[in-house]
């Protein structure tokens, strides 16, 4: 699956790097946009997040009928057009109306009307769109709670733990407040298979360094995002596995864009 929609942080070309899940069920405690679970088509997973706007989000995405994403229009030439819209159709919009965002954009960015003619899945337009309908059906069987990290059921699971960084990027999001320490005793007792990622430098956990990424604004400033896993002993991917899905999705990128 491609990604439901943009957010800052989300970790799509970075999950090629963690590997595929390690056990049948995968949860995260920090959902955002969920890409982890998307990246590899994960069935079974069960979503958590402070944030009601991601929670009310993931929810109408998983349960909606297929023909409130194709009602939605193609495009718009003015924010008031999406306030018009139901609210979860709203959400999804705002979110891919402006890139990268950690919540719901009250403007159509420049960055949507550049690629708002490109037939690409950059912005919101009818691949979008396509896209959307044609993975929906993939995620029937996800759940979406609003929890915070402490008051999830503990189970075994593959534990997907990405939570705002524990710097000043990470302080972009709504709800940044962490208590790493806390944070990092429990990852450590969780059962089952457990990533929790960070940036390189981060010390609440013994972090070693995953992957450099370039985002899509790095790429015109050439800043580079140096990513960094603590993970449960057992973790191994195969190195021919990611060159594979890294090039795949340079490819994809290149004619639609990920979105």
């Amino acid at each position: 699956m491609r990604p439901f929609f943009s957010y800052y942080g989300a970790k799509y070309t970075t999950a090629a790097y963690l590997g595929k899940p390690r056990r049948d069920l995968v949860i995260e405690p920090f959902a955002g946009s969920a890409s982890y679970s998307t990246r590899w088509n994960a069935r079974r997973v069960k979503l958590y997040d402070v944030s009601p706007d991601i929670c009310e989000l993931w929810d109408f995405l998983i349960n909606c009928p297929t023909t409130d994403i194709a009602n939605i229009p193609d495009s718009f030439d003015d924010f008031t057009d999406i306030e018009k819209l139901a609210r979860g159709q709203q959400l999804l919009c705002r979110f891919w109306v402006a890139k990268g965002r950690a919540q719901p954009t009250l403007t159509l960015s420049p960055w949507y009307f550049k690629f708002r003619e490109s037939g690409s899945c950059h912005v919101w337009g009818p691949q979008v769109k396509a896209r959307i309908i044609r993975q929906k059906e993939l995620i029937m069987d996800w759940t979406i709670d609003q929890m915070s990290w402490e008051d999830i059921p503990i189970c075994d699971a593959h534990w997907h733990v990405d939570p705002p960084y524990n710097n000043k990027p990470g302080s972009k999001y709504p709800f940044s407040k962490v208590n790493f320490e806390a944070l990092g005793k429990w990852c450590q007792e969780l059962p089952g298979a457990v990533d929790v990622c960070e940036n390189l430098g981060a010390d609440w956990l013994e972090f070693e360094h995953l992957c450099d990424i370039v985002s899509s604004r790095g790429r015109r400033s050439g800043a580079v995002s140096k990513e960094a896993v603590w993970r449960k002993p057992g973790w191994s991917t195969d190195p021919n596995e990611i060159q594979k899905i890294a090039t795949a999705d340079a490819a994809a990128e290149r004619n639609t864009g990920h979105g």
